[in-house]
């Protein structure tokens, strides 16, 4: 536990890191086992979404791309970036050590960290931060509280990244919402990240998932 951290947002972190602790003992590195459901190509098409936050002039030959997987899980996205030849510098985090323990067999070439990233301070910054998925699922935890962790997760990740940051949440267009699940506004959230974080955004709103995903940047050219 990151004791630095705001009482309520140490709680949500505990939440979340006995859930999925749970549910990849029982489902092991799958879709499941990350609680996406069964259908891997839902996991893809989130996976294509985090991908493209990096501008395409990046994916050239030249530096590797320097990524931060915030919730990396088994280190899922890593393998997809590698099958689809990203050019990758990637380091996860992730506070279930049993997924962290799998990603390091998985992908003995990155780095992994078991660690909360509230109290995650890594020695360099990096090109992009991405976070699939922790911020579509609240648990116990209440509208307001899951408001706060989302809001302290985003600007930390932005402080982390030289060039942008996605992240998903669910949307509120929906017609039925489930108790354990984040829903916040896209319009709302988009204020306040433009308000709060950069003007620099895009929002993708328009795939076939019940969310969004954000992406924000520090400048207009690294968005274009």
């Amino acid at each position: 536990m990151n004791r630095n951290a705001h009482p309520q947002i140490s709680s949500i972190t505990e939440s979340l890191k006995e859930h999925y602790t749970k549910t990849f003992a029982q489902y092991g590195a799958t879709p499941k086992g990350v609680d996406w459901g069964v259908e891997a190509s839902d996991l893809n098409l989130r996976y294509d979404n985090m991908l493209a936050v990096i501008n395409r002039e990046t994916s050239k030959p030249g530096p590797l791309i320097r990524l931060l997987d915030v919730g990396c899980g088994y280190g899922g996205l890593k393998r997809y970036a590698d099958e689809h030849r990203y050019r990758m510098d990637y380091v996860g985090v992730d506070v279930c050590r049993a997924m962290i323990s799998e990603a390091r067999l998985l992908h003995p070439d990155s780095e992994f960290y078991s660690e909360d990233f509230f109290a995650f301070n890594p020695a360099r910054k990096f090109d992009y931060v991405v976070c699939n998925g922790i911020l579509t699922q609240k648990l116990e935890a209440s509208v307001m509280q899951m408001d706060l962790f989302a809001q302290q997760l985003i600007k930390k990740m932005f402080g982390l990244a030289e060039v942008g940051v996605a992240f998903n949440v669910m949307t509120t267009h929906v017609n039925y919402m489930a108790p354990n699940l984040y829903y916040r506004n896209p319009v709302e959230l988009m204020g306040w990240c433009f308000s709060e974080i950069t003007p620099h955004l895009k929002l993708n709103h328009a795939y076939r998932l019940f969310e969004y995903t954000m992406y924000l940047y520090r400048s207009r050219e690294q968005a274009a």
